[in-house]
């Protein structure tokens, strides 16, 4: 999530590029609000900044 469409684009192509290990990293030091789904054998696995968790929303009243 980014303050326009150009710069989550930007950010978008660049944490592609390094790969998950190191994509996390630049995140978690950026401080990002970032989610992530990554291939994994035959399935897909997921990853979520905390920056990122603060936009969730829960249904429990």
């Amino acid at each position: 999530i980014a303050p326009t469409a150009l710069e989550a684009d930007g950010w978008d192509t660049g944490l592609m590029v390094l790969g998950t290990q190191k994509a996390q990293e630049v995140v978690r030091r950026e401080g990002l609000a970032v989610f992530m789904i990554m291939k994994e054998g035959e399935g897909f696995k997921t990853w979520m900044s905390p920056q990122f968790k603060t936009f969730l929303v829960s249904d429990k009243n």
